[in-house]
């Protein structure tokens, strides 16, 4: 009885008087933290549901192109073959392509499949900038069929540094600042797939083809989630604190 009334007296002691602006920017705030804490868990959700598909499309067997429909995007990251001709006048770069520290483009170019006519655009590989961007770089394509070997992927989407409406062909016919395929496949004249393959087959045009593997970033992710929800609980504990003061004694 002693230790319940002593503890009466503690509470009874203190009142919590809150006001309303402080109320309104403690919930805001709770609320932006809270809200990045989920996103940051979805994210992670979403890298490690992208490592899993990539495990399990790597194992299978090469798709041929030639003879089979991609199941886009139920088959991304899945190796494939396929025999074409190249749409030699046709080849773009894309621009701000950073491999091992230095600056360089990305080799796109259409290739027509032999057995149906139609067309996908492959990645051909890295190539540096040269000492004036005002020259491009000559890229050697082969006349007549090739085969190649590859593996499908997604074309380059607009980069988030790049705000408001700049068109992907802003820097030129040729380079190339992302890859807007509706707007490529108008220009060129015919309709391209979804998808492109990024070519792992060696071939003497000097382009760097060791493509970076897929990091896991998963629990990167789960750790700014935590940081986030922290900063909620945070921002509650202090607002509880601040608005509870000590009754004053007459």
């Amino acid at each position: 009885m002693l230790q319940m009334s002593e503890n009466a007296s503690i509470t009874a002691s203190y009142r919590f008087r809150p006001t309303l602006f402080a109320t309104l920017l403690t919930a805001v705030m709770v609320g932006i933290f809270t809200s990045l804490s989920i996103w940051q868990y979805h994210r992670a959700q979403y890298k490690q549901q992208v490592a899993q598909d990539i495990a399990r499309q790597i194992t299978l067997p090469a798709i041929n192109l030639n003879q089979h429909k991609v199941e886009w995007p139920a088959q991304r990251y899945r190796p494939a073959q396929v025999s074409g001709t190249w749409e030699t006048g046709s080849t773009l770069l894309l621009d701000n392509i950073v491999h091992q520290g230095k600056a360089g483009y990305h080799v796109i170019t259409p290739l027509k499949l032999d057995a149906t006519g139609e067309h996908i655009l492959v990645n051909r590989g890295w190539v540096k900038v040269g000492a004036d961007r005002k020259v491009l770089p000559n890229i050697t394509t082969p006349v007549g069929e090739v085969l190649l070997s590859g593996t499908l992927d997604s074309p380059r989407s607009k980069p988030v540094f790049l705000f408001g409406d700049i068109p992907a062909d802003a820097e030129g016919n040729q380079r190339w600042l992302y890859l807007d395929q509706a707007k490529l496949a108008q220009k060129l004249g015919y309709p391209l797939a979804p998808y492109l393959l990024l070519q792992t087959t060696d071939s003497a045009d000097g382009l760097r083809r060791d493509w970076p593997a897929y990091e896991n970033k998963a629990g990167m992710h789960i750790g700014y989630s935590i940081q986030w929800a922290a900063f909620g609980l945070i921002v509650l504990a202090a607002y509880l604190y601040l608005n509870t003061h000590k009754k004053e004694t007459p």
